[in-house]
């Protein structure tokens, strides 16, 4: 089709470190928390419109040269997975691609469509490359108008939201030579909770495969403002955005299944919790690879209104959040007993036809739009990630104000939720984005 969006990949390259890691680093271990995530890539997508002085050649060395002297400082990322505990520090590198895009940027951002987006990206999100390949994968798009979207890809198995955003800003600050002391990185969580015997880690559960749609719901500032003020009225104190959205995705979610399967139908919900704050001692915030746990909430009740939603996941973080401080502080064993437990039960969960289980992962807060690489701030940051049954993750708006809903959920309830008015009066479905 003459109109189609084409992404033609104009040169594939590696980029090695520019210093040899050293041989005393040359084994990296991986943490216990990164045994338990699953073997995908986490990714990222930057836009940045065209400006007057871009020299597209230019971009393109530097960014390169950039990502080779941050790999110095996030070496595991250039080495190769060894086994199921432990990467080679190899210095194989990370891959770099340059492609061109036949569309000016803004025929993308009209009305962000997730499978487009997905060609920005170097691989697939659910390649076992991300675990067998390279560990780091970038796609540098070039657009007809001179706009460029970076795509980044990171193996989960060492990467959390907090670590992505934190590789991100100390690549832009490498290329725009601004102070990279800011994101110095730490490695040493592996340390703080060792890894364990791979034969005796539970396997992650399984998400559901199958027909889903993805779509994107935006709350702006003033409609978060009369979400949370229904919060108030119900009797929640001190709603956050994040509280607020998921529960109000949760309960439409819910409402939509149950209008298919009945009332009776429970329905439980889950989110990572961040645990760098909630250890004692608290953990290093440059802390690298997977430090979260997984807080759980469920809804039994056939009515049930939006404040229990609300009130159900706050009391699942606390609830989570003191078992893994408390797990930490008894040391590796006493958490590994924890970690086992928790995964155990999620992929009995997961694999349960009569209930409904939503999975939210929440990277607001974290600095993905303070991604300055020498030509401005991002005008848009979106993540992808393999669409699967009941998913959610919410970003920040551009203005840090508003929260932008990803959902992914079976076409019938995807139909359910578009026309859903409880929803529909706070969110607006896929508006364009301005810059």
């Amino acid at each position: 089709m003459a109109n189609e969006l084409k992404v033609e990949i104009l040169s594939r390259e590696t980029i090695k470190p520019s210093s040899p890691t050293p041989h005393h680093l040359s084994k990296f271990k991986l943490s216990l928390l990164d045994q338990f995530t699953r073997e995908i890539y986490v990714s990222l997508l930057l836009f940045y419109p065209a400006k007057s002085d871009h020299d597209l050649l230019n971009i393109s060395k530097g960014l390169k040269s950039s990502l080779s002297e941050t790999l110095t400082r996030f070496y595991p990322y250039a080495g190769r997975f060894k086994d199921g505990i432990s990467i080679d520090c190899n210095d194989e590198g990370a891959v770099f691609v340059e492609a061109q895009v036949n569309k000016p940027m803004s025929d993308v951002l009209r009305q962000p469509d997730f499978f487009v987006l997905k060609k920005f990206l170097s691989g697939d999100d659910d390649s076992k490359e991300a675990v067998r390949g390279p560990l780091l994968q970038v796609q540098a798009n070039f657009f007809q108008c001179g706009g460029l979207v970076i795509g980044l890809s990171m193996s989960h198995k060492l990467t959390d939201a907090s670590t992505l955003g934190l590789f991100i800003n100390s690549w832009a600050d490498t290329t725009s030579h601004s102070d990279v002391t800011k994101t110095f990185s730490d490695f040493s969580m592996s340390s703080v909770l060792p890894p364990m015997d791979p034969a005796s880690v539970p396997h992650p559960f399984e998400v559901r495969e199958g027909q889903f749609t993805m779509k994107r719901y935006v709350f702006d500032e003033s409609k978060l403002a009369l979400l949370k003020e229904k919060a108030v009225s119900q009797g929640v104190e001190n709603p956050t955005r994040v509280e607020c959205v998921s529960g109000l995705i949760w309960k439409c979610a819910m409402g939509a299944s149950r209008s298919r399967f009945g009332d009776e139908r429970e329905s439980m919900f889950t989110q990572p919790v961040n645990l760098r704050k909630r250890t004692v001692p608290p953990l290093p915030e440059n802390s690298i690879g997977n430090i979260f746990t997984l807080a759980l909430a469920d809804i039994e009740d056939t009515e049930i209104e939006l404040h229990g939603f609300i009130m159900n996941i706050r009391r699942g973080i606390q609830d989570t959040s003191e078992t893994a401080a408390n797990g930490y502080k008894a040391g590796g064993n006493g958490f590994a007993s924890l970690a086992c437990e928790m995964a155990k039960e999620m992929a009995n969960m997961g694999k349960r036809a009569d209930m409904d289980f939503y999975m939210s992962t929440s990277w607001c807060r974290f600095p993905f739009y303070e991604a300055d690489f020498g030509w401005g701030k991002p005008t848009w940051v979106c993540p992808s990630l393999k669409p699967f049954k009941n998913f959610f993750i919410l970003m920040d708006s551009r203005d840090g104000a508003g929260v932008e809903a990803w959902c992914s959920l079976v076409d019938e309830d995807t139909a359910l939720l578009e026309c859903n008015q409880e929803l529909l009066a706070f969110a607006a479905i896929n508006p364009s984005i301005s810059y």
